[in-house]
């Protein structure tokens, strides 16, 4: 039994209390690690739920803010096509926001996190449907702190989600499919999956805002707000699919693929140093105290997703580790577990297979 195995096992409570605690993080998880020509290592532990089948690596999870990767990508894709410069400003794409403290915002800004948006508490519950939800962005006050400092707010991506909408004339679940899901061979990777796929789908919380365990519809309130579909939240996926992803991340850095070499570099480089948090255009940078682990060099990116996913890419170590887990099941109050989860997980990943 390999230790990334025998580890998330533990995850799941499997070992029952250890000197009167118990490990228990989550019900179940799926994983890869790989690089760019081949999977190391995949496999799963645990259930998707209480009385659920087994996790496999086909189970699909609520990416959550692993959402902002294929949208980011998407945009990257319009970018090389020439349709878009990270200069372009918000209003250019949105006309409703040339009044708004926020129309001047550049794309380069939300892709950094470090546009003048806050987070607005209780958005989803001061709107019915995703016009309203813009409407809330757009007359809220920008915030007053240093200007260029990152703060991490879902509005960025709901905004980029609607330029890039804009931008290809088509729904976003569709721009993203085309652009990104199917060149990557990402077949079961969606928003709004079907009921045919419910057997699949590990559940999230018991949600107190609708009143049920949610299982097959997005967890993010502000999501369900936007109709499933979101820049934000609202992808499912599976361990299969992801590493799709990572690899082609892999593969665009060290010969250009996916996307081209130079497309790929600008994405994933550090442009907040010294502002707060590291990021690159969509991505989280790698440093001291990253849920990446210990052991990731300084040019690792990666994301997590509220639900309990998460993903990071090393390119120096040429090596990627991708977690997908619901711990969020049955509530959210399991915040702190999951940190010491992706480091471990992190960590052993490396020191097996990075080179």
């Amino acid at each position: 039994m390999s230790k990334i195995r025998k580890y998330l096992e533990l995850c799941t409570g499997k070992a029952g209390v250890i000197d009167g605690v118990s490990p228990w993080v989550f019900p179940g998880a799926s994983w890869a690690t790989g690089n760019s020509k081949s999977v190391f290592e995949m496999g799963s532990v645990g259930l998707l739920g209480d009385g659920l089948a087994p996790v496999t690596e086909n189970s699909l999870y609520d990416l959550a803010s692993l959402t902002k990767l294929p949208a980011a990508l998407a945009l990257m894709k319009q970018l090389e096509d020439g349709l878009i410069c990270l200069a372009d400003e918000v209003a250019f794409f949105l006309p409703s926001f040339k009044s708004s403290p926020f129309g001047a915002v550049t794309l380069f800004a939300l892709l950094t996190h470090t546009a003048p948006l806050t987070n607005i508490a209780g958005l989803y519950k001061r709107a019915h449907n995703k016009e309203e939800i813009l409407e809330v962005i757009r007359s809220s006050e920008p915030r007053a702190d240093s200007p260029g400092k990152v703060l991490y707010t879902c509005e960025a991506f709901i905004l980029l989600g609607e330029i890039i909408s804009a931008v290809d004339s088509s729904s976003l679940d569709e721009v993203i499919r085309r652009r990104v899901l199917e060149p990557l061979g990402m077949n079961d990777t969606c928003f709004n999956p079907p009921a045919s796929l419910l057997d699949r789908i590990a559940p999230t919380e018991e949600c107190p805002w609708r009143g049920h365990l949610v299982r097959g519809e997005v967890h993010d309130e502000n999501a369900v707000v936007m109709g499933g579909v979101s820049g934000n939240a609202g992808l499912f996926s599976s361990a299969v699919d992801m590493s799709r992803l990572a690899a082609a991340l892999l593969v665009s850095l060290e010969s250009g693929g996916f996307l081209k070499k130079a497309s790929a570099e600008i994405m994933t480089r550090n442009y907040t140093a010294g502002k707060g948090q590291g990021r690159g255009l969509g991505w989280m940078i790698a440093e001291t105290g990253s849920s990446s682990g210990d052991f990731m060099s300084h040019r690792s990116f990666g994301h997590t997703g509220f639900t309990g996913t998460s993903l990071w890419i090393d390119p120096e170590r040429k090596l990627y580790t991708l977690l997908l887990a619901n711990r969020i099941y049955p509530s959210r109050n399991n915040v702190d577990d999951i940190y010491r989860a992706r480091c471990i997980f992190g960590n052993l990943a490396v020191l097996e297979y990075g080179e």
